[in-house]
């Protein structure tokens, strides 16, 4: 399980800007999964605070190896930089925190 956190500190994205970024960060994403882990994963939302554009939990159904976990965030940080590029979005923080169920208890 990993929790993906975009931020993007004083953007000027609307509700309809924000939405099509999230769901290209989605498809990135779910395109990374099936390419590196080839298992489903399941999707779940966190709730943002200011600045974040993207705030999403994956978890996967069965644990996969450490291997193929450094493969799924190498692919989808990639991802998201040459989406980002493309884009010209500058300034963007990409957060991955491992097991973040962890720090929850």
């Amino acid at each position: 399980m990993v929790d993906v956190i975009v931020t993007k500190v004083n953007h000027d994205f609307n509700n309809r800007e924000q939405k099509i970024l999230e769901v290209l960060l989605l498809n990135l994403a779910a395109h990374a999964n099936a390419q590196t882990t080839k298992q489903d994963m399941a999707i779940n939302p966190i709730e943002a605070v200011a600045g974040q554009v993207f705030s999403k939990q994956f978890a996967w159904q069965k644990s996969i190896s450490e291997g193929v976990y450094k493969d799924f965030i190498e692919a989808l940080e990639r991802r998201f930089q040459t989406a980002f590029n493309m884009a010209d979005i500058e300034n963007v923080t990409i957060h991955f925190q491992e097991n973040a169920y962890l720090l929850n208890k």
